[in-house]
């Protein structure tokens, strides 16, 4: 009688171990894609940390009243023709990896005399979130954004 009574016993130990290993996996799988989508976001920062630092640089070495005018810059109003026009068609858009790339590039007066501060702000759309459906991607765009301020002498 006692034979009978732990019969599939075994089956169901191997059933749960199964379940339980099932859910690790699952719960490994999700940690990849999040750390995938984290790297992704990173290696964007960094290409956008580049470009902006390579501008301002750019703008460092230039003289002062070129620095002030030829680079200022807006990618949604901005018509061309202007060194941050040139770098953000050819570095930007052209050499970079970030997608539907926009930019913007704003020179202040500074505080001190002869000084000035530049204000470059880069943004990209991050990797959607696997959907096919194109008006659901359109709605629910998320966008990366980096921001740098430098105070030039």
């Amino acid at each position: 009688m006692k034979r009978r009574a732990i019969r599939g016993y075994v089956l169901l130990e191997a059933l749960v171990a199964l379940l339980i290993f099932s859910l690790g996996l699952l719960g490994m799988i999700g940690f990849q894609a999040a750390s995938t989508r984290i790297v992704t976001d990173s290696r964007f920062r960094t290409e956008a940390a580049i470009l902006a630092d390579e501008l301002i640089a750019k703008m460092a070495v230039d003289r002062r009243d070129v620095a002030k005018t030829n680079y200022i810059y807006d990618s949604e109003s901005n018509g061309g023709g202007s060194a941050s026009d040139t770098w953000f068609v050819k570095r930007v858009k052209g050499g970079s990896q970030l997608p539907n790339a926009k930019a913007k590039v704003e020179v202040l007066d500074g505080e001190a005399v002869d000084t000035f501060k530049v204000t470059v702000k880069l943004q990209w759309d991050l990797p959607s979130s696997g959907t096919t459906d194109k008006a659901v991607k359109q709605k629910a765009v998320e966008h990366g954004i980096y921001e740098t301020t430098a105070l030039l002498f």
